[in-house]
């Protein structure tokens, strides 16, 4: 089985914290629809709290795109999405991912 493609998506808050925050509980609605569907692998915060970080699993950029458009973030003007797709190659015991070998 081969790796599959990940992609690192960056977003960055485009409007204060406080209108954030107010849509914040739909955003996380959102995020779980697409964790049970196994599209989303991980997310947060990031540490400055000028966006957020989210591991997806994806065939194609668009495929992402498509689903980020829906983000309740994006819907109210909150958030813009950056991509950067990578296949991994190696993996630690905290993750799961077939077709990518663990190191021991």
């Amino acid at each position: 089985m081969s790796a599959p493609t990940l992609f690192v998506v960056a977003s960055r808050y485009l409007k204060p914290l406080e209108k954030v925050s107010a849509v914040t509980p739909r955003h996380r609605e959102w995020l779980d629809q697409h964790y049970r569907s196994g599209l989303f692998l991980v997310s947060g915060r990031k540490a400055d709290s000028s966006g957020g970080v989210i591991i997806a699993r994806a065939e194609t950029q668009a495929e992402l795109e498509a689903v980020f458009a829906q983000d309740p973030f994006v819907l109210e003007g909150c958030s813009e999405y950056s991509y950067a797709a990578f296949t991994p190659v190696k993996r630690g015991r905290g993750i799961e991912i077939d077709g990518v070998p663990l190191v021991e």
